[in-house]
């Protein structure tokens, strides 16, 4: 009842708070820049301007900075982006045998691999440029001149478009009315297909919420949407992975309830774990539970942070966000170390023990101090909780390790 109540309350304060209504205008546009990583080299694909309402560009988080430029080449807009070539996730370790050994950390990375932009239009945007945030070095840049000219044709009664000068592309000739309307069909009819043809774009974040609990799943879609990111709702672990393999668009992030039934929270996490397209998924626990020992020793690398209810509001946000930008770093030493001529393994390894160690960490604490104030300690609990630190110790050592090792590449100018 002192949940609920609580839960009441927040709703309503947030009810009395000023809401910044969205820009409705029928005339919202967006640009899409189709690209794609070859020998290390990002080239151009296809560019185009539709209607639409572009992602909200500060959520976004990596390594790659982009800049929305004016004809004068002066940025108007900017964000970033992670490397698209880095994915790091958790999966299945599997023995020689082809049995499941547990759960474990990985990292892939793909040099050849196609990726998209969608930012907003406005009517002085030129160009899109793509920026290395380590060297500063530009790694494209998109010239919009075609695009416009293409769309000023298509929808000349567009107010933007009456705004600007028609121009047309270097090299090439006016494109008949009729070839437009042609096109303009053609690109309706293919856009949804494109739109999921195109890997990794920059969209709002998504979280998955898990908790059989209906007032937190909803307090907690609520308080998420008011931070700007795009919640989704699941009362169960079945119901959660029914999303997963019904939704188009996988969630960034998930936050996971443990104390569930049928389905609890790590049978839920093993699921996600299981599958080769799921496993890259972030997961928070976010839950009543007290961790134990062995939880903590199996499924400490697994996880992105363990959170305990109840928790405040800042705490989540930040967690959250820490989690995203953690990735962002993690993913841009990845990048450094294998630019630098280190081995994948060995660049993988430290990408995965970076994460976990961190992890495993916040978990040690919470089982000291959990079982440092309980009354009655048995010693079993007490060497459990002794074996856990000591293997975390050793997965630590081992970090510093490969830290010392990847030290030439990972300077300070990656932190």
């Amino acid at each position: 009842m002192q949940l609920i109540l609580f839960a009441g309350f927040i709703l309503f304060l947030i009810l009395l708070t000023p809401v910044t209504a969205a820009d409705t205008s029928p005339y919202q546009k967006i640009v899409s820049v189709n690209l794609a990583y070859e020998n290390g080299a990002i080239k151009e694909v296809s560019s185009e301007i539709q209607y639409g309402t572009a992602p909200n560009l500060n959520l976004q988080s990596g390594s790659i900075t982009g800049l929305l430029l004016d004809s004068q080449r002066k940025t108007i807009d900017e964000f970033s982006i992670r490397d698209p070539r880095i994915q790091t996730g958790t999966g299945v370790q599997m023995s020689s045998g082809g049995a499941a050994q547990g759960l474990a950390g990985y990292t892939d990375y793909d040099p050849q691999v196609e990726f998209g932009v969608i930012v907003p239009f406005t009517p002085d945007l030129r160009y899109v440029t793509l920026v290395d945030s380590l060297t500063g070095d530009t790694l494209i840049s998109v010239d919009l001149t075609g695009p416009i000219s293409a769309f000023q044709k298509m929808y000349p009664d567009d107010p933007d478009m009456k705004s600007l000068p028609e121009t047309a592309p270097a090299g090439t000739f006016p494109v008949p009315w009729e070839m437009a309307a042609i096109l303009g069909i053609a690109l309706i009819a293919i856009s949804g297909a494109g739109y999921f043809a195109l890997l990794r774009r920059p969209q709002p974040v998504q979280v998955l919420i898990v908790d059989d609990e209906p007032s937190l799943v909803e307090l907690f879609s609520l308080l998420l949407s008011r931070k700007g990111y795009v919640p989704i709702p699941a009362q169960s672990g079945k119901e959660c992975i029914s999303i997963l393999e019904t939704h188009k668009k996988l969630p960034d992030l998930i936050l996971l309830d443990i104390m569930m039934f049928p389905m609890d929270g790590w049978q839920t996490l093993e699921e996600i774990k299981k599958n080769p397209s799921w496993k890259r998924i972030p997961v928070l626990m976010l839950t009543g539970k007290q961790p134990t020992p062995s939880e903590a020793k199996k499924y400490g690398l697994c996880i992105e942070d363990y959170i305990l209810k109840p928790v405040k509001l800042q705490e989540l946000y930040s967690a959250i966000e820490y989690v995203l930008m953690r990735k962002k770093f993690i993913d841009k030493e990845i990048r450094v170390a294998i630019k630098a001529g280190f081995e994948r393994d060995l660049v993988c390894e430290y990408a995965r023990l970076r994460k976990g160690v961190e992890v495993e960490k916040k978990l040690l604490g919470i089982l000291r101090s959990v079982y440092a104030t309980a009354e009655s300690v048995q010693n079993d609990v007490t060497r459990a909780i002794d074996d856990v630190s000591a293997e975390m110790g050793s997965r630590e050592e081992k970090l510093r390790k490969l830290q010392l090792q990847l030290s030439p590449a990972l300077s300070p100018k990656t932190h």
